[in-house]
């Protein structure tokens, strides 16, 4: 049976079999010590070195004795400190290749970019781990609160209707009924509506949702998970006061170490916050530089109405002057709703939106359940006939009976961001969406084959960063790069060239600083690699070390077409064009790098370890 390493501390003197990676290996002479991690923890282990070549990240079985160690050799740093395992027999399962970067650090020194492609080893480090695993506690808490009162989990549809509800949504091809698209839910907040209707009246739903929407670092772009809940027959203190209950518990369990500074957490208006804060997410600790500190509260009372503007997304539904604060479904607070009529401007809306340590971590409200008064929102925000029709559903559902509801939705992301004191809502989850769009280790979004278009009805235009441009414009985009990055480099105005010694020649540069860049298809997809100019690339050992099954040669057309530039002009810039960059390990024993920058007849020249902070290559030994 496998023993875990946790378990090692309570079996002094068994024999035990244990499976994991190789964290770490130490030679002195003849023996290694061997730390042994697997889901519990680190263990270390001792034995000869003729036993087995284990390397870290190895995937091991050993075979020891558990002994406790000397009183002067214990580590209290780790649960198993007091023993170790005399390793009696060890079997390499699974080799490991060098890793791209190391993973027991922390991580923030290493390139995002080049932590999401690896993800799956991002996540073996100690402080991933970790927060992965407080995230499945922290939705299993939520989960069995909410089943012990009562509440009902319930799946809503992610191939939904595309509505107008204040961001741009994804849409997908229907192949049943060509020219129509479904799109994916911003929210799940239609279907949740109704289901009050059903008579569920306590919904939750740890919810996906997708929006179109630039990133930032407490919002990852495309998609993120909130808790979806819906109630029937409360008021807006009944939400608010579940919620704080929930979250007061659920902060005193998973995260002891953390103090709420203020309870009741406050209720704050927002006319008087925007006052007092000039924010309406205001930061209420005590001592903000107390990591452990959490200040909660709510901003309520919020304006039903903000002055429509060009860019709102509502803009041009009708040209009226109004858009929705927070949504079109939100409830005017019952005494202002003859100002609908007079003033509408100065009607408050029954939002909530809750703030913890100057982040709303979530928003909600008492919804409209009359029809005639969602009618007349509709029409304050200038929705047509025909966009009223796209919500005719809801309508509908609304004339047999619906009872007044209201609901939150916190986002599970952003709040264990903040609790657990990380820089962006991706260090939260498992495999987000990079900065620039990109999924994890997928490297999505993708082109769809031409029988896949063909099959959906769709034809496809090239998009306008991908037809070919003036080099003009790449080599523009790389010299403002350089200069907001304050890189110093040197410019080179030269007759036309197309291979590397041409260009050294005109340079006057040696042959091996010239980085030269080729565009490959790799499994079908794109990728860029930089070898220096004096050597070629070692195809069988490129598709070797980065698993590839199929490698090739871009075509010249192709090259175009995904670079705006032609063969030879090429920089050796993948981010430029959305493409992964590889870097051979031979253009670092250069001092510079040069290269033609977008045209034949232009080229720059600067520092190696310059150039490496601004392309960001993945680096390896592929040439010959």
């Amino acid at each position: 049976m496998r023993t875990l390493a946790i378990e090692t501390a309570e079996k002094i003197g068994e024999i035990v079999t244990l499976q994991g990676w190789v964290l770490a290996r130490r030679d002195h002479g003849k023996i290694m010590f061997l730390d042994l991690r697997d889901r519990s923890g680190v263990v270390q282990m001792v034995g000869t070195k003729a036993l087995g070549d284990a390397r870290a990240e190895d995937v091991v079985e050993v075979t020891g004795l558990v002994k406790k160690r000397p009183d002067s050799m214990v580590n209290a740093k780790i649960p198993t400190g007091s023993v170790e395992v005399e390793i009696q027999a060890i079997t390499v399962i699974s080799k490991a290749h060098e890793m791209p970067f190391p993973i027991d650090t922390d991580g923030y020194e290493v390139n995002e970019e080049i932590r999401t492609k690896y993800r799956y080893l991002d996540l073996r480090r100690p402080r991933m781990a970790r927060n992965i695993r407080i995230r499945s506690k922290v939705v299993g808490f939520i989960r069995n609160y909410l089943f012990d009162r009562d509440f009902v989990e319930i799946e809503t549809p992610i191939l939904t209707k595309t509505t107008p509800e204040g961001a741009r949504d994804f849409l997908v091809p229907s192949r049943l009924q060509q020219g129509k698209f479904y799109a994916l839910p911003q929210s799940p907040q239609q279907y949740k509506q109704m289901l009050m209707v059903a008579g569920m009246e306590r919904y939750f739903q740890i919810a996906r949702c997708f929006r179109d929407e630039d990133p930032r670092k407490d919002r990852a772009y495309g998609e993120f998970t909130q808790l979806d809940m819906e109630l029937s027959f409360v008021t807006q203190n009944d939400i608010l006061t579940l919620i704080e209950e929930m979250f007061t518990k659920l902060v005193g369990e998973l995260f002891p170490e953390k103090h709420i500074s203020q309870s009741p957490w406050p209720r704050l208006a927002h006319k008087d916050v925007m006052a007092k804060y000039g924010t309406d997410k205001p930061d209420l600790r005590k001592d903000k530089n107390d990591p452990n500190e959490l200040a909660f509260s709510w901003t309520i009372d919020f304006p039903l109405f903000n002055e429509q503007k060009e860019d709102d997304f509502f803009f041009g539904s009708g040209g009226a002057k109004f858009a929705p604060s927070h949504h079109m479904f939100t409830a005017p607070h019952p005494e202002d709703i003859p100002l609908l009529d007079t003033d509408p401007m100065k009607v408050r809306g029954l939002q909530h939106d809750l703030v913890l340590n100057g982040f709303e971590v979530g928003g909600g409200s008492i919804r409209i359940h009359q029809a005639d008064v969602q009618n007349k929102v509709f029409d304050l925000i200038g929705f047509s006939e025909a966009q009223k029709q796209e919500f005719a559903h809801m309508l509908t559902a609304f004339t047999y009976g619906v009872p007044p509801h209201g609901g939150i939705a916190p986002g599970i992301d952003r709040f264990l961001m903040t609790v657990l004191g990380e820089p962006s809502v991706r260090e939260v989850m498992a495999f987000p969406t990079s900065s620039s769009g990109t999924t994890s280790v997928m490297e999505a979004p993708s082109p769809a084959t031409a029988d896949q278009l063909s099959e959906l009805g769709i034809a496809v235009d090239a998009p306008k960063d991908a037809r070919p441009a003036d080099g003009d414009a790449v080599y523009a985009q790389i010299v403002a790069g350089l200069e907001e990055k304050k890189m110093a480099f040197e410019n080179y105005e030269h007759a036309p060239v197309k291979t590397s010694e041409e260009a050294a020649a005109v340079r006057n540069t040696p042959l091996h600083e010239g980085a030269k860049a080729l565009v490959l298809y790799a499994d079908n997809k794109p990728v860029m690699v930089v070898v220096a100019g004096d050597r070629k690339l070692d195809m069988k050992a490129f598709k070797t070390l980065y698993k590839i099954k199929d490698l090739r040669m871009g075509t010249p057309e192709e090259v175009t077409a995904v670079t705006r530039v032609t063969i030879g002009a090429v920089p050796p810039f993948g981010h430029l064009f959305n493409i992964p960059l590889y870097m051979d390990a031979s253009l670092r024993n250069n001092t510079h790098v040069s290269f033609n920058a977008g045209l034949h007849t232009r080229s720059i020249r600067m520092k190696a370890a310059d150039y490496e902070v601004v392309a960001k290559p993945t680096v390896g030994e592929f040439s010959k």
